[in-house]
């Protein structure tokens, strides 16, 4: 009696802590990605180069078959970024994503990154960078926001770079999801703090 007993309450205990669990939706990951220079694309001065650093989420929205809507939104310095501030990819195509709208369950990309294209970095700091990271070419290739010269992972970079990692952490940036689940009335709004 004891041990059926005993066998009872575990498989409560689990069936509980099974669905207590919270939701997973997302995760974000040190990306392998290359860091990169390249122009700014409204630049106040024709030298204007920023550094564009990706920051990878794991995406577990094709365990939520309910799912009709997600919404990807990029918080910088407390403010929310438009559109042209950054950009979302496939990680596994590197294919830009302008909305995750064209995907349904079960067919949501795996993992996604996105690059911030406001990131400012002097002449002096990003020549220093290629000589480091890609010698074999200079900050003057880089003539339009089309040329774009690979560093190194992001994963190294971060490595290598503590104190420019502490100045993105400064002021915490955030990425929302917002998630419309079928039949519900209110989507799930799930803010997180980016750990550069």
């Amino acid at each position: 009696m004891k041990k059926i007993t005993l066998l009872i309450c575990t498989i409560l205990f689990a069936l509980c802590f099974t669905n207590c669990k919270e939701k997973k939706y997302f995760k974000e990951i040190v990306s392998e990605k290359n860091v990169s220079i390249t122009k700014i694309r409204f630049p106040e001065k024709g030298e204007d180069l920023v550094v564009t650093i990706p920051f990878e989420f794991n995406l577990y929205l094709n365990n939520f078959p309910k799912i009709s809507f997600v919404g990807i939104y990029y918080e910088k310095d407390n403010s929310l970024c438009t559109n042209a501030n950054y950009l979302i990819y496939n990680s596994k195509t590197d294919k830009v994503i302008f909305s995750l709208d064209r995907y349904q369950y079960p067919n949501y990309p795996k993992s996604i990154y996105l690059v911030e294209r406001k990131i400012k970095i002097s002449q002096e700091e990003a020549q220093k960078l290629i000589k480091k990271y890609n010698p074999k070419t200079a900050v003057e290739n880089i003539k339009s926001i089309d040329d774009t010269i690979p560093l190194v992972s992001y994963k190294k970079f971060r490595e290598d770079n503590p104190k420019f990692i502490e100045e993105l952490r400064r002021i915490p940036d955030s990425i929302i999801f917002v998630i419309q689940n079928r039949k519900e009335k209110n989507p799930i709004k799930i803010k997180e703090k980016i750990n550069w």
